[in-house]
């Protein structure tokens, strides 16, 4: 009988510590790959009631999206993905007395809107100028896409005699 608890003991630490093995590679494969690339910001939904709604993380710019990875989490994905052309800046506002108390000194704050959804992000100037270029220089998103077909049939048309 003390055999087979044992066994079972046994396999219940192995078990946890595939778990804790697997938590650790996640952990630095997110810590290498993500914190070495990458804008620091910090990002809070709104509306908000308080100061304590901030996280802390990195944005990266992939083509037509904005990835967002949350500081303290493992996953290798992006916690938020942003699209380009669904991203509307807003205003701007200095930081408040509660936020700088723990946001470094230089930031700025930007209001932005996602498909309806209101953010605010803090980062520095740079932060802010990037993200700002960033966004401005997408196409219009009433933008017509091509019909090739159409345009070679216009082109290939014979002109009327």
């Amino acid at each position: 009988m003390n055999s087979q608890v044992l066994q079972g003991l046994t396999i219940l630490l192995g078990l946890c510590a595939l778990v804790l093995l697997v938590f650790l590679i996640l952990a630095a494969v997110r810590f290498f790959t993500v914190r070495s690339r990458g804008t620091s910001i910090l990002l809070r939904r709104l509306p908000s009631k308080d100061s304590y709604t901030w996280r802390h993380g990195l944005v990266r710019y992939d083509g037509g999206y904005m990835d967002y990875f949350k500081l303290r989490s493992v996953m290798p994905r992006a916690n938020k993905r942003f699209n380009r052309l669904d991203i509307e800046l807003g205003k701007t506002r200095p930081m408040d007395g509660d936020e700088a108390s723990f946001m470094p000194s230089g930031h700025q704050i930007i209001q932005i809107s996602v498909d309806g959804q209101d953010y605010e992000i803090a980062s520095d100037a740079q932060g802010i100028m990037a993200l700002n270029a960033w966004v401005e220089s997408a196409p219009s998103k009433r933008q017509e896409k091509l019909d090739y077909h159409q345009m070679r049939q216009r082109a290939t048309r014979l002109p009327k005699k």
